[in-house]
């Protein structure tokens, strides 16, 4: 595609910490990156391209993006919208 490639990873996602990692949707209108659907209890975080090189996470679990910051915890499994700005550097999380 013509924008980066941004994926979801984690023990709480469906593929846990295993690749392939969780595609996220993105939004030519917005500029931001999405996911809908069921996390488990655990956590997550964002990777491009399915590598590590470059990841972010959260250290304050204050809604805002840290490269190779903590994993984002997941306390309660059900089905979830996350919307990430990675130009702004942060995300909502919301379960449905």
């Amino acid at each position: 595609p013509a924008w980066p490639n941004w994926g979801i990873i984690g023990s709480a996602t469906p593929n846990g910490w295993d690749d392939p990692d969780t595609n996220l949707d993105y939004s030519l209108s917005t500029k931001k990156y999405s996911y809908t659907g069921p996390l488990k209890v655990g956590e997550i975080k964002f990777r491009l391209d399915d590598a590590w090189t470059t990841n972010y996470g959260d250290d304050g679990n204050n809604l805002t993006l840290e490269a190779g910051g903590a994993n984002i915890p997941i306390t309660s499994a059900g089905n979830y919208s996350i919307v990430i700005d990675f130009n702004a550097k942060t995300y909502t999380i919301k379960k449905n």
